[in-house]
């Protein structure tokens, strides 16, 4: 089953599986350093659909518009075991 970041709630940690069907959105996230089996964790989710804070890497943090992370296909621990 495939999830999106958009589905994680704040304290949740995922691998990145695939970026985007979105050239430009793929390209964005590869300028910020993000690439497919990184570890990403949401540290924040604003309310009524706002942005969604993530952090990934060494630290670096960034937020992501949530129709953009609903792009995000991401893999958890609960959905490695199934």
């Amino acid at each position: 089953m495939e999830k999106s970041l958009a589905q994680l709630k704040p304290g949740d940690s995922a691998k990145l599986v695939d970026i985007a069907k979105n050239p430009a959105l793929h390209f964005k996230l590869l300028s910020l350093g993000l690439l497919p089996g990184d570890t990403i964790k949401v540290i924040s989710c604003a309310p009524f659909g706002g942005p969604i804070s993530v952090r990934h890497g060494g630290g670096n943090a960034f937020a992501i518009r949530k129709n953009e992370a609903e792009l995000i296909t991401i893999k958890t621990e609960e959905t490695e075991k199934s």
